[in-house]
């Protein structure tokens, strides 16, 4: 008789983003929608995020999803953003709801009617329902590019930024250039920021598009790249070139000053409050401003009245300043301190446990990184990110 051990593991899902929705009254009728959250969604609780709405989003949704994933969580070239999917419930659907209302033109769709459900009844509904800045970006693709343009000429001020990926422009003999004409008869420009994209084709109508518009309108050209591979290097483009004020080159601040002069730019050019990045944070405490505690101190009153999302990885940056100074007492008493503020926060009770191993109180550490681990779970955080507080859980058993 042999006896053996079977271990089984059970498979978990990853998951990018969530299903939802919105029934319209407008369009009479269910509109699915997908959402991800940005990685701090869930654990930065104070903070609000702008977004991003794309066309055609079952088909889209996944590379954008990871593109933002990249360029904001990772690279931190723009900051996070909430993605929302809207459906194109098929093909038929889709090319109809994209198509816009021009009098005298046959294959006339019914673009204008589903602008008016985004402006009455989707951002209304994403406002209401997840935690969003009041900065909206809109894209399409191909015939959801046609859709871009319409948009942005007729209600140039109903998203801040419109992206049209190789737009349809040859539709119906470059029928959308007759609302382009409509338009700047009646103005010189539109307030509209337009990012317009080709690959390498030819007869799409964007030319002659182009030469009826004003600057207002950005164009860019990407030679290597085809009709279906045109939008993740559109997007990088467009959203790098929106948000460079956001980036600050420089990437770190030489003094409080600094931060505010950066905050106001911003306020000027988004008219919303943005997050300053982690790196630029994390560049002026540790590597700029660690010998100038005064100064510091004036950057967390800032963070703290300006940036409440910030203000507990600020604390363990002060905290880091501490601990490499081996001042483990002042670092721990600070982190304390910042809990009665922030009790839900894994980055913390991360920190702290880090203390408390150079105070050798490994009882105190083993349970602040448990905390650490268990918030952290709770609130989505990142698997990467997961994985650091469990090196130090695995250092503890030393």
């Amino acid at each position: 008789m042999f006896l053996s051990t079977i271990n089984i593991s059970i498979a978990q899902e990853i998951n990018i983003g969530t299903r939802d929705t919105l029934y319209s009254a407008i369009l009479e009728e269910e509109r699915p929608l997908s959402i991800y959250f940005p990685p701090s969604y869930n654990y930065k609780t104070e903070r609000n995020y702008p977004v991003l709405y794309i066309l055609d989003g079952n088909y889209d949704f996944q590379y954008v999803a990871g593109l933002l994933e990249l360029q904001a969580g990772i690279a931190e070239n723009i900051p996070e953003m909430i993605l929302v999917g809207i459906s194109g419930k098929g093909s038929k659907i889709y090319k109809k709801n994209c198509k816009p209302d021009i009098q005298g033109i046959e294959d006339s769709g019914n673009a204008d009617k589903v602008l008016e459900f985004l402006e009455k009844e989707l951002i209304p509904y994403i406002d209401n329902n997840y935690k969003t800045l009041d900065y909206n970006v809109l894209a399409g693709h191909s015939i959801g590019g046609l859709f871009i343009i319409n948009a942005a000429l007729k209600k140039p001020q109903l998203f801040k930024d419109y992206i049209a990926i190789s737009p349809a422009l040859w539709w119906e003999e470059n029928a959308i250039n007759i609302v382009a004409k409509k338009t700047y008869k009646v103005q010189d420009s539109i307030k509209s920021n337009t990012y317009v994209s080709l690959a390498n084709e030819k007869r799409m109508g964007v030319k002659e598009f182009l030469e009826l518009v004003g600057p207002e309108f950005k164009f860019k050209q990407f030679e290597h790249e085809n009709h279906n591979s045109v939008g993740a290097p559109t997007y990088e483009w467009a959203l790098k070139d929106i948000f460079k004020v956001w980036k600050n080159d420089k990437k770190y601040f030489e003094s409080a000053d600094e931060l505010v002069k950066y905050q106001s730019l911003n306020s000027s050019n988004y008219d919303v409050s943005l997050p300053v990045s982690e790196a630029i944070l994390y560049n002026t405490v540790i590597y700029i401003l660690n010998d100038k505690p005064e100064e510091l101190e004036k950057i967390r009153h800032i963070i703290s009245e300006n940036y409440p999302g910030s203000e507990a990885y600020f604390i363990t940056l002060l905290a880091t300043i501490h601990i490499n100074a081996q001042d483990f007492q002042k670092a721990r008493d600070l982190l304390l301190e910042s809990l009665k503020l922030h009790p839900e926060s894994f980055e913390l009770y991360e920190k702290l446990a880090e203390v408390d191993l150079h105070l050798e109180e490994k009882k105190r550490a083993k349970e602040k990184i448990q905390k650490a681990l268990g918030l952290a779970k709770d609130q989505g955080v990142r698997q990467w990110r997961i994985d650091e507080i469990k090196a130090l859980k695995e250092k503890l058993k030393n």
